[in-house]
């Protein structure tokens, strides 16, 4: 590395503040106190270089969340969507069109996000506390949860304001993926305001169960 060990010290703690005294020392090959002396006189803190990279950093990710279109409150949104937008979870719908519906959900003080996502058809009813209850009669009495996936993420900023989102823009993402018949059937995905949120699950349960700290 070229320069002065000053310079060098300087450029590297710039660049990148998690390195450590020790490392820096290290990289340039001095000493741990002459790196101090320089940080030092170049009023240069370790910490609050950390601390300013890391709201740089979060205000990045809130620039790239998406904005996802989002149903009016009490509305259903139905929609087709190309199946490689969920390969993830079903490959085999990778190249059909399938369908989307949409909703909120509110239970108590809790809000949900709900998309339910099939190839199979979607029966409109005028009452329903869940979408999978849209699923046909004859298929929904024999649905299994085949897979679940947690996840904690940064809210698109819509979402987050849907939700109600208080003490953190992070929401949590509950995918489920719903067979019949031992065939991929649906994929139904909720997505709830950390606060307050409580997860169960034992053995004997198909799977995890939310509820909110009463």
């Amino acid at each position: 590395m070229d320069g002065s060990v000053k310079a060098q010290v300087i450029a590297l703690a710039t660049k990148d503040p998690f390195l450590t005294v020790e490392e820096l020392a290290q990289i340039v090959g001095t000493t741990n106190r002459y790196v101090r002396t320089i940080l030092s006189e170049a009023d240069l803190s370790l910490d609050l270089m950390r601390r300013n990279y890391a709201r740089i950093l979060e205000k990045r990710l809130g620039e790239q969340r998406e904005v996802i279109p989002l149903p009016a409150e009490g509305e259903l949104q139905i929609k087709k969507i190309p199946g490689s937008e969920i390969s993830e979870h079903v490959g085999e719908w990778s190249k059909q069109e399938i369908f989307q519906a949409s909703a909120f959900f509110k239970t108590g003080d809790q809000i949900r996000y709900e998309q339910l996502i099939t190839p199979e058809r979607i029966d409109l009813k005028s009452h329903y506390s869940g979408l999978r209850e849209l699923l046909p009669s004859e298929s929904s009495a024999s649905l299994v949860v085949n897979e679940q996936k947690a996840e904690i993420l940064w809210a698109p900023d819509n979402l987050s304001s849907a939700l109600g989102c208080i003490h953190s823009s992070q929401v949590f993402k509950l995918t489920t993926v719903l067979h019949s018949s031992g065939l991929p059937h649906a994929i139904e995905i909720c997505w709830f305001s950390l606060d307050g949120l409580v997860l169960r699950w034992s053995g004997e349960e198909p799977e995890v169960k939310i509820s909110l700290i009463s």
